[in-house]
């Protein structure tokens, strides 16, 4: 049955780059006053390019800039103010297990955080505003850092039976302030593992964990089932509710109140790698949620149904979304395995 919301993507510009790479993100770096295109290379080096200032398929992405972590190919990548000067550094989680933390276009700390890679980074921030910089391997194995010291180190299922004949993998982290059913808020780490556990810690800590349907891989916040679909209370700005799920086999299901909602939002029978949130823009406060992996398609669903999808040169292995064309609707910009990257607006 088709969706009665009518849209579709439109390729601002593509390029191909010459240099591998595993991730990207958009933003204005240190004190620069104009934003960016963020490249995370196998060549351990990050690199900066302007937009371009217009739509055209053909566009070229002028080098800005390079940083070198002196470290192996990054696999992660974020950018933040982590050392609260008022300007956003950048950083990186390597194949190496190190992450290197870059502040006004210098390298400000390389820690050496475990033997596996980093494949996941997040910033996790409280109320308070104490934040620090959580970062998950492919051992299982979660750190929790400041740019010159050490705030929390545990592992995954290290406190289950499972964990003397395996070691679960971190696949996914997202730091979020997340609401109970009574409206009750407090910020957690969500970390998948590839034993279909989904953890929720704080501090270092596992204050509670769910199996759930699928190995996840991917995770975003978002407003996605309505109230009369699941028991959620009113929360104040900042705070959600709801979670998708991205997994391995190509399901996405909604976690609310701590609880994996039985029915299924979609599923689009192939690995599922990246998950973005787009605002709503159909009047009834349910997000659009973007779905990206092992397949050469970005997907577009609204309240369960699949309204549009674009077709892409390459699987997808990294996906940020951001207003580059400065028009007050953000776009989504992903990076194909061969090297291509693609800024896609919704029309």
């Amino acid at each position: 049955m088709p969706h009665k919301m009518k849209l579709e993507f439109e390729c601002m510009w593509k390029k191909v780059l010459t240099e591998k790479f595993n991730v990207i993100a958009v933003g204005k770096l240190f004190r620069q006053t104009t934003g960016g295109l963020v490249v995370g290379c196998e060549d351990g080096v990050i690199r900066l390019y302007h937009l371009p200032a217009s739509s055209n398929v053909d566009a070229q992405l002028q080098l800005k800039l390079c940083l070198e972590t002196k470290g192996g190919p990054l696999q992660s990548l974020v950018l933040d103010d982590v050392t609260k000067f008022g300007s956003t550094d950048v950083i990186s989680g390597d194949s190496r297990g190190t992450v290197t933390i870059f502040c006004n276009g210098q390298i400000l700390n390389r820690q050496s955080v475990s033997g596996y890679s980093v494949n996941c980074l997040q910033v996790d921030k409280n109320a308070t505003g104490n934040l620090s910089i959580v970062c998950g391997d492919s051992g299982g194995n979660l750190n929790a850092l400041l740019p010159y010291s050490q705030v929390w180190k545990c592992q995954l299922g290290a406190d289950s039976a499972q964990a003397a004949t395996k070691s679960p993998s971190v696949k996914c982290l997202l730091a979020a302030t997340l609401a109970s059913s009574s409206g009750q808020a407090s910020n957690y780490v969500l970390a998948g593992d590839d034993c279909k556990m989904l953890h929720f810690l704080q501090q270092g800590t596992t204050v509670h964990k769910i199996q759930t349907p699928a190995v996840v891989t991917a995770m975003c916040c978002g407003q996605w089932l309505t109230k009369d679909e699941v028991d959620v209370a009113d929360t104040r700005p900042g705070v959600v509710s709801q979670v998708a799920l991205g997994g391995h086999d190509g399901s996405v299901y909604i976690m609310s109140n701590f609880q994996v909602h039985v029915i299924q939002y979609c599923n689009v029978l192939l690995p599922i790698t990246q998950l973005s949130r787009l605002p709503s823009i159909h009047g009834d406060d349910l997000d659009l949620l973007l779905v990206a992996g092992h397949f050469s398609s970005v997907f577009l669903y609204h309240a369960k149904q699949l309204i549009c999808k674009c077709e892409v040169p390459d699987w997808v292995n990294t996906m940020t979304v951001a207003d580059i064309d400065h028009d007050g609707n953000e776009e989504v910009i992903v990076g194909c395995q061969d090297q291509t990257i693609c800024a896609l607006k919704l029309r």
